[in-house]
């Protein structure tokens, strides 16, 4: 019997483990923005790994779009955001294993 796929609105931990530019962004996200006057994510872009840009992060390492209030989780730019965000699939063995390094499973 396969695992329950997780609810992002309630999780979330894939998006606080971002310190240190480790959501990269790639060519076509920041050409996206440019195009889409998104300079509120642009300004937010920092040194990655692998030579590529990544998105900020909070003190604790947290994405800085990431937004929460009464228990639940979201992203302020879901409908633009990141390739690799849009990549990582709810239940996928990337989500569990975020989700087995913050105790949740």
């Amino acid at each position: 019997m396969s695992a329950e796929v997780p609810d992002c609105l309630a999780c979330g931990v894939c998006c606080r483990d971002a310190g240190d530019g480790r959501v990269l962004v790639s060519a076509e996200d920041l050409v996206r923005w440019r195009r889409e006057g998104r300079d509120d994510i642009l300004g937010q872009i920092v040194p990655g790994h692998f030579s590529q840009d990544g998105l900020a992060a909070d003190e604790q390492g947290t994405c800085v779009h990431l937004r929460s209030a009464d228990g639940r989780v979201h992203c302020s730019i879901y409908e633009t955001r990141a390739q690799t965000c849009r990549d990582l699939e709810p239940g996928s063995s990337q989500c569990r294993t975020y989700r087995r390094l913050a105790g949740l499973e």
